[in-house]
């Protein structure tokens, strides 16, 4: 069972007012700096960017390189922030950084400075590639905290809650570690390489709409986006008459933040959103060649997008049959066995329970 935080006595309070916000300049050198592996035996520091993966890390630099190019570390134990990307995370040790807005408050801790990234990360969503953040913003925020019975801040119902919570998961990480241990193994040897182009005419650009044209709705349909989170999904929106949703069963993608989702139910979608025409296959047989085609979404970056024309050129590898064509039904056997499995596996596990 799930813990829940009954939130209905929280008070919102302004970002500014809580913390001091720093800027941490763009590094010149962000590209040449050199990345270690942490046990190399090198001084070397988490280096922070701007992202939603890994806690905004992207990997581990040499701390004396960064001091001799003029870009030292900066304290750790506060919140980190993304200049132009709405990306958050708790930071507990000193780090290189470029591009980020610190927070840092003498209530700030390890426990509820986890906590407080959790609240902010979700704050923070409304700001997009069109209405960017920035430190001004980000004072300006107003989040929704627990509060003391003086009005203020209750860091320390956030200190004790997150200490809860990190407890209760590392208890249940062994269980995570067995179920790792019995994922069914795949052997990809006889599998042949297909031309996407030829296996799929159709990808199809559907309409375009715009966030600020769509109203939210919890019991609407999916509004997909450039986004590698929640299957694409931003929210779900009201239908309308005038909308003309793209269709239920096919894989979407965006030519940014490249990632291919398997849609179940029809949606509607923002710029630069492309859908392949798959709905002959099952789902179990449409999930697996979505993770299929995933691994080329890899070359592709925000500066060089993946657009069909390029999708259609490229490579996949899958299972064959006999007579040389992809083995679909293998595909849905097998992802409805793995399937299978993972629902037993998460019915052993359960990451934050009571």
């Amino acid at each position: 069972m799930t813990v829940r935080i009954d939130t209905s006595e929280w008070r919102e309070f302004r970002l500014g007012d809580l913390f001091v916000m720093t800027g941490v300049k763009q590094a010149k050198s962000q590209q040449l700096i050199p990345m270690v592996e942490p046990d190399s035996g090198i001084d070397c520091v988490p280096y922070v960017v701007q992202s939603r993966f890994n806690n905004m890390v992207r990997g581990y630099a040499d701390k004396q390189w960064l001091i001799d190019h003029d870009e030292p570390p900066v304290d750790g134990n506060t919140l980190a922030l993304g200049v132009t990307l709405n990306a958050c995370s708790y930071q507990p040790e000193e780090f290189g950084a470029s591009q980020i807005i610190t927070a840092r408050s003498p209530f700030l801790t390890k426990y509820n400075g986890f906590f407080l990234a959790s609240v902010l990360q979700r704050a923070i969503e409304k700001f997009d590639y069109k209405e960017k953040p920035g430190i001004d913003k980000y004072k300006a925020l107003l989040i929704k905290l627990p509060v003391t019975s003086d009005g203020k801040p209750d860091f320390a119902f956030m200190d004790l809650y997150m200490q809860g919570i990190l407890e209760r998961t590392n208890d249940r990480f062994e269980n995570l570690l067995k179920a790792k241990k019995q994922r069914i193994k795949i052997n990809t040897l006889d599998w042949k390489e297909f031309k996407i182009g030829d296996l799929f005419k159709k990808i199809i650009k559907p309409p375009v709409l715009h966030s600020k044209e769509v109203e939210e709705d919890e019991n609407g349909i999916p509004y997909v986006v450039r986004t590698k989170f929640n299957n694409g999904i931003k929210c779900r929106v009201k239908k309308t008459e005038t909308m003309n949703p793209s269709p239920a069963g096919v894989i979407s993608f965006g030519a940014e933040n490249a990632t291919f989702f398997y849609q179940e139910e029809e949606f509607v979608s923002g710029r630069d959103i492309y859908y392949i025409k798959i709905q002959y296959l099952s789902k179990n047989a449409a999930l697996f060649l979505t993770a299929c085609l995933q691994p080329i979404a890899q070359k592709y970056s925000y500066n060089y997008g993946m657009f069909p024309d390029l999708v259609k050129e490229d490579y996949i590898k899958l299972p064959v049959a006999s007579d040389g064509t992809p083995d679909w039904d293998y595909m849905d056997s097998y992802m409805g066995n793995l399937l299978y499995h993972a629902s037993n596996s998460l019915k052993a596990l359960t990451i934050i329970s009571d």
